[in-house]
């Protein structure tokens, strides 16, 4: 099953909002003075396979041009995300080009919303982090590390920290510099708490003694949507050594809180562990 940004029990309604902001709203209106390029664009919106849809897909992907490269990427994770429900995505043959692409977004800076006239700064750099989350690999963890040190765009940071859970679970040891990266701003006040806390979830990935560090700093924040997100971190990397710190969480928290439900799971699978 394609990783979606979901907690285990698919219960993350933040991370799934998150998703269906990234699919095709930035581009689908995007004026392009390519006609070709326009056309390959309509086609992917009217189009989720046949020879239509892949006929377009390869000229914007292959287009050199940062918004159709773009906007192929978004289509991309659109198909990841529709293939959870029953068809496959009709782009999957060529994830290893779709990858090099996204890299290559992300070596350049990111575009303004002036640019490129989406509704949002960065939109390329958030469609690459978007179509990378069930493809980036170890070698990717730099390349995510300065999206997280260096955006203030929430959605960006979203799709940054989905995207980072590839390189923690392949890595023999998490990438420090990912590691600082995502606990710096989580910490960050100048965001939203839910922003960091989105940030902070890329830690349940990170089995490492300085994510669980990171988590425990934040479980002592004011903010219930910070606790609940350093407590999965702990839950889901570090339950073994820190399962008191998380049931004390836990019984603090009013009836409804969002994100109980992922912490409630891995309090039961343990409990079934060990049963």
């Amino acid at each position: 099953m394609a990783f979606q940004g979901l907690g285990r029990d698919g219960g993350d309604g933040g991370n799934r909002a998150i998703l269906a902001a990234v699919t095709t709203y930035y581009w689908d209106s995007t004026p392009l003075s390519d006609p070709e390029m326009a056309t390959a664009r309509d086609m992917l919106v009217r189009h989720s396979s046949g020879p239509e849809f892949t006929e377009a897909f390869f000229k914007l992907l292959r287009s050199g041009k940062r918004v159709p490269v773009s906007i192929a990427l978004a289509r991309y994770q659109y198909s990841e995300a529709e293939s959870r429900w029953g068809p496959d995505n009709p782009a999957e043959s060529v994830s290893a080009e779709v990858l090099e692409r996204a890299r290559w977004l992300l070596s350049h800076p990111p575009m303004k919303a002036r640019e490129c006239g989406t509704v949002h700064d960065e939109a390329d750099h958030a469609s690459a982090l978007m179509a990378m989350m069930n493809l980036a690999d170890v070698q990717d963890a730099d390349l995510i590390a300065d999206v997280i040190e260096r955006s203030p765009e929430p959605e960006v940071l979203a799709a940054a920290s989905m995207a980072a859970h590839r390189p923690f679970e392949f890595a023999a040891v998490p990438e420090p510099r990912l590691v600082e990266a995502i606990g710096r701003r989580a910490a960050d006040d100048s965001l939203s708490p839910s922003t960091r806390a989105e940030v902070l979830q890329a830690l349940r990935y990170a089995d490492c003694a300085r994510g669980s560090e990171i988590a425990l700093s934040l479980a002592e924040s004011d903010d219930v949507t910070l606790q609940v997100a350093a407590a999965q971190v702990l839950a889901a990397a570090h339950l073994a050594t820190h399962r008191e710190v998380v049931e004390r969480l836990r019984e603090s928290w009013p009836e409804g809180t969002i994100g109980v439900g992922n912490v409630d799971l891995f309090l039961f699978e343990d409990d079934h562990e060990v049963g």
